[in-house]
């Protein structure tokens, strides 16, 4: 499919690598309460709901800074953000860590989603400037990939790690691998190949407000960013969070075993990612590969969470088909990548990111709480019953009926 010339240079490569580290990290943290829920609850003396919390409180300020960071990326060079966002987020972690209560851990989550808010920005802006076209769903899948399975591996770990050395430790090693990668990327990245530094003046020459117009004046963004943001929820409420706590009551099942369904649905996205990128690269109609992922992802899932009675091995394989099918919610960057003009591309990305994200942890994952507390009297996490889990995760399902929907007015660019 690619001929010699489109074929990546190592030092494309290399660059690349610097940025997907950031990323993956950022994946790690994101998830990490997942892996430490049962801790936190007990030393915060708290309840599932306000552990929710605790873990949606990454994305307020992820969320809020995805538009304003894309647009630095595009005035300042992502690596600049880059390395100021790893100080941030090294910051943040450690005051985790140090959090005697609940409203610390949250104002300590904030801070590390702020940091880490222009990661995904960055590293897609990187793959536009030091690889070809013909290679940016590919690589743009093989990222996710790579960070879908850091999520799920970086779960286990830090649960596992957690029961050894405590959670706080857990923490302060991150804290200072983030501060060292740092130094690493101060040294080493670039923003672009030298041929290519006329996309940053193109950019500088805009107002603030004639980049975010250029993008927000993209009905095909919007919709684009839509349908990532109905699919994506799958990953960032369920394999983030809801995952090990449902099996836990489920099966009756411990922590580890538990997340093995996390792992499951990390490793199904990590691997569909970079196949269903290439997929549509290969067939040229992002559009039908999306239709059919989203579709899919809705059968599986359905059938993990309404059929009564599945082995425990079953629902993991559907988690992973669920997975799988559901990774087509990156395919839309590669549709914006097309779309959106070069200077405004990072503004672009992070605008998609955020409609990506918005439907999950920050409006999904307290109202999911909400639903179980409201139906319990008990507040521990695992003594919520099937039926109230059963429930408060169909908002699922409808969330991937509705991307179907969305998908009906989405158009793909003309390539020749």
């Amino acid at each position: 499919m690619f001929t010699r010339d489109e074929v990546p240079s190592s030092k494309a490569w290399f660059m690349w690598g610097l940025a997907i580290i950031f990323l993956l990290l950022q994946f790690v943290l994101q998830g990490s309460v997942s892996g430490m829920a049962p801790f936190l609850a007990k030393d915060f003396n708290t309840d599932v709901a306000a552990i929710g919390i605790v873990s949606s409180s990454y994305f307020w300020t992820y969320l809020l800074l995805q538009i304003p960071g894309g647009m630095l990326v595009d005035r300042l060079g992502p690596k600049t953000i880059l390395v100021a966002g790893s100080i941030i987020c090294a910051a943040g972690t450690l005051l985790f860590a140090m959090s005697p209560n609940v409203h610390t851990a949250v104002w300590s989550r904030m801070l590390t989603g702020l940091g880490t808010a222009p990661a995904l920005a960055c590293g897609f802006y990187l793959i536009g400037t030091w690889f070809t076209p013909v290679y940016f769903a590919f690589v743009v899948g093989l990222s996710e990939a790579l960070a879908m399975l850091s999520g799920g591996v970086g779960s286990e770990i830090i649960s596992t790690a957690a029961i050894h050395v405590g959670w706080r430790t857990v923490l302060v090693c991150a804290s200072i691998f983030c501060l060292v990668l740092t130094v690493f990327m101060a040294i080493f990245l670039r923003d672009r190949p030298a041929q290519s530094n006329h996309l940053k003046k193109a950019a500088s020459d805009l107002s603030i407000k004639q980049q975010l117009t250029a993008v927000l004046r993209l009905p095909q963004v919007w919709l684009n960013g839509l349908f990532s943001g109905l699919i994506f929820p799958v990953i960032s409420l369920l394999a983030t969070y809801w995952c090990i706590p449902y099996l836990m009551v489920r099966y009756g099942v411990k922590i580890q075993v538990a997340a093995i369904g996390n792992l499951a649905l990390f490793l199904g996205a990590g691997l569909g990612c970079p196949f269903l990128g290439h997929l549509s690269d290969f067939f040229r109609r992002r559009k039908n590969v999306m239709a059919i992922g989203a579709l899919a992802a809705f059968v599986t899932f359905s059938m993990a969470l309404y059929i009564p009675h599945l082995r425990f091995a079953y629902v993991i394989a559907l988690f992973f088909l669920t997975g799988v099918f559901s990774s087509v919610y990156m395919l839309p960057f590669a549709l914006v990548n097309e779309i959106a003009p070069e200077e405004v591309r990072g503004t672009a990305m992070g605008f998609t990111n955020m409609l990506s994200i918005i439907f999950g942890a920050p409006l999904f994952m307290p109202l999911v709480g909400f639903l179980l507390k409201s139906q319990e009297v008990s507040q521990n996490t695992t003594n919520f019953s099937i039926s109230s889990y059963t429930m408060a995760l169909s908002i699922l399902p409808v969330s991937l009926l509705l991307a179907l929907l969305v998908l009906v007015w989405i158009r793909e660019p003309v390539r020749e």
